[in-house]
């Protein structure tokens, strides 16, 4: 049995990815995609008819696998009733992911992407955003997050998480022992609790 061939939107899309962590969407051009995919520049009008094409369908992988992450982090212990729980669960799939995919998570988290970003990369984005403001909120209701902008706590608190991985490059977050990552999450989290409790 001959080996499969790797699907060639998919390295298009990966060496996207890679570029733009390192070079921005801005600064990356669509011939240096084509050599860090290892084809002619031809190749990638096959599939993506411009830059802001790639750029979406870039965007979009990476939102959506950070999507099923955080969703199989948050549901892969069963249901809780903690908040702070829940809040680790969130942590640890934010941190799993910026671990396996670096790449990724700096071109999700550094830069700006409202240039190119058409009407399903936009939802896709609102509804991560959703997600996160659901959990703020519920956590308000409970009296375990601070009151305040959902948007602005889950700004900090992604601000935070950023920073830390911003702090660890080259070595990203693979160069943090359990305890230096835990220690992290009880900072942030003291970011968002009331101080009173």
């Amino acid at each position: 049995m001959t080996p499969r061939k790797p699907d060639l939107a998919q390295s298009l899309v990966d060496a996207a990815i890679a570029l733009f962590a390192e070079r921005t969407y801005e600064g990356t051009q669509m011939p240096a995609v084509a050599q860090r995919a290892g084809v002619g520049v031809g190749s990638i009008y096959r599939y993506f008819p411009s830059k802001e094409a790639l750029g979406n369908a870039a965007f979009q992988h990476a939102k959506r696998d950070l999507l099923h992450r955080l969703a199989d982090a948050v549901d892969r212990d069963g249901p809780t009733t903690s908040i702070r729980v829940e809040f680790g669960r969130f942590w640890r799939g934010f941190a799993q992911y910026a671990t396996d995919r670096p790449d990724a998570f700096v071109f999700l988290e550094h830069q700006q992407h409202d240039t190119y970003l058409n009407r399903e990369s936009t939802e896709l984005a609102a509804e991560i955003d959703r997600i996160a403001a659901d959990f703020i909120a519920r956590g308000q209701q409970a009296g375990e997050i601070r009151d305040g902008d959902a948007g602005r706590l889950v700004a900090l608190a992604l601000g935070a998480f950023a920073g830390l991985v911003r702090f660890q490059r080259p070595d990203g977050l693979k160069a943090l022992d359990q305890d230096a990552l835990d220690q992290a999450e009880d900072a942030v989290w003291d970011l968002l609790h009331p101080k009173d409790m």
